[in-house]
């Protein structure tokens, strides 16, 4: 009963704030102390709105925990009078789920909502991006990826490679017995270590099932990425270090091969590389809607509260999971990488780049045309594709839109103008037709946009703030 008036509750702050739900209790545990809700939406609602208005809502009742979060195609509300306080990457390693795991390569995530221990497999990804702003809790979610393969795999069947030039987060793991190279400090190791890896790719590709089957897996960790090609002076090293990452994560699940990549807020277009590749995300608390669709593919990581609170999206996941990251202390990780260090390990297979041979490795600060397989293709306008961007544009700078309106400001007819209203529609961007009335223009910011309408978009030169210029130039 009092869960259900709570819920009420609830209900009427939600609707304060022009947010019309309906909330029905699913789980309780402890004394009340951690409640799940269901949560409805009435017609007209968006999801966005409820995520936006919880840490308002929060905040004037004082909980320590008010957080909606995606389950499947639905969504819920947590809401605990005590902070979450399970985040212990130790328990997590020493649990049966982990222990015990069919996972080829598994790692320790944190835990949900329900206190529940969430794992993944980096093997099916095969790429992880990993983001959000300064201190939201990056470079733990690294330690404890590292930790949880070194942890369950020895050397012979998991070896490292760790690039960490913008920050010293990862130097406990200078002694792990499984890295290929000592970490990397700075860019002109990089670009040779890159250089050895997408060799060892190479050697490793043709191979066969039984063959790549003995070898170990590669994981490739990168922490500051933006940092490191920022750092980069030599003309024409951007492009080849860019070009050896594309190359990995395109091909380097043929070679058991991964790259972890965790990044401060960008743009897509700062990174140089094709995001689509790495099709595991993690994002942690964000500053705005555009950072968490940079790193996400789409918002939710703006209302995340910090601390390691994070949102993860597996290549299988419909919505991304709402999950506490697990954390483990200096002492605890120093303690355990000791630990791992002092057992037994067979290195007769293990992939190593001596630091002889980098610095023998041939110079790199070539010009993109000189990679040959390694460039970058230069991609090809499609015309068709772009006159569609720029009519989206031009719609969403009014309130409605018509076939004559479109016909007299692209100077076409009829035949062309009404498929693509059709189009508009499909889209999201335009209601339905009804009569000669003029379309509405739906979207009124950049929130209500498709993903697939912001891909197009900048696909073709409108950055966010075009297109926000768009909206606040209506009448």
């Amino acid at each position: 009963m009092k869960n259900n008036k709570l819920a009420r509750k609830f209900e009427s702050h939600f609707a304060s704030h022009g947010v019309e739900v309906e909330l029905t209790l699913c789980h309780a545990s402890g004394n009340g102390e951690r409640v799940i809700y269901d949560i409805r939406l009435k017609k007209g609602t968006r999801a966005a709105r409820v995520l936006s208005r919880a840490a308002d809502i929060r905040t004037a009742l004082g909980l320590p925990v008010f957080q909606p979060f995606w389950h499947g195609d639905s969504i819920r509300l947590a809401v605990s009078t005590r902070p979450l306080t399970e985040n212990s990457l130790m328990k997590m390693l020493q649990s049966p789920d982990f222990r015990l795991s069919k996972m080829w390569l598994p790692i320790a995530l944190g835990y949900d909502l329900m206190g529940a221990m969430q794992f993944a497999d980096l093997a099916k990804f095969p790429h992880l991006l990993c983001g959000g702003a300064t201190n939201s809790g990056k470079t733990v979610a690294l330690q404890s990826l590292i930790l949880s393969l070194a942890f369950i795999h020895p050397a012979q069947r998991v070896n490292l490679i760790i690039v960490d030039t913008g920050a010293t987060g990862l130097e406990h793991f200078s002694h792990l017995p499984h890295l290929s190279h000592p970490i990397v400090r700075d860019v002109k190791t990089a670009l040779h270590v890159l250089f050895a890896l997408v060799n060892e790719m190479d050697r490793r590709v043709p191979l066969s099932v039984a063959e790549k089957r003995q070898l170990p897996a590669i994981i490739c960790v990168i922490d500051e990425y933006l940092s490191l090609i920022s750092d980069v002076k030599v003309a024409g090293d951007k492009e080849a270090l860019t070009a050896l990452l594309s190359s990995l994560l395109r091909r380097g699940r043929h070679a058991k091969i991964h790259v972890v990549l965790a990044t401060q807020e960008s743009a897509k277009q700062d990174m140089g590389i094709n995001l689509n590749n790495l099709s595991a995300r993690m994002a942690f608390a964000c500053s705005n809607f555009y950072a968490s669709r940079s790193i996400l593919g789409e918002g939710g990581a703006e209302y995340l509260p910090g601390a390691g609170a994070m949102l993860f999206r597996g290549p299988e996941s419909p919505k991304p999971t709402y999950i506490q990251g697990a954390y483990i202390s200096s002492a605890e990780t120093e303690a355990l990488v000791a630990r791992i260090a002092s057992a037994s390990h067979d290195f007769s297979n293990k992939f190593e780049i001596n630091e002889q041979e980098t610095l023998a490795a041939p110079p790199l600060a070539l010009s993109p045309s000189s990679w040959g397989a390694l460039s970058l293709p230069q991609p090809k306008v499609d015309h068709k594709e772009k006159m569609l961007a720029d009519i989206v544009m031009w719609a969403l700078g009014r309130d409605n839109i018509s076939s004559r309106q479109m016909q007299e400001q692209f100077q076409f007819g009829a035949p062309k103008a009404n498929p693509l209203l059709d189009d508009l529609t499909r889209m999201g961007i335009a209601s339905a037709k009804f009569s000669k009335q003029p379309r509405t223009v739906l979207p009124q910011c950049v929130e209500d946009l498709l993903p697939e309408v912001l891909e197009l978009l900048e696909r073709h030169g409108h950055t966010v703030d075009h297109i926000q210029t768009a909206f606040d130039g209506r009448d």
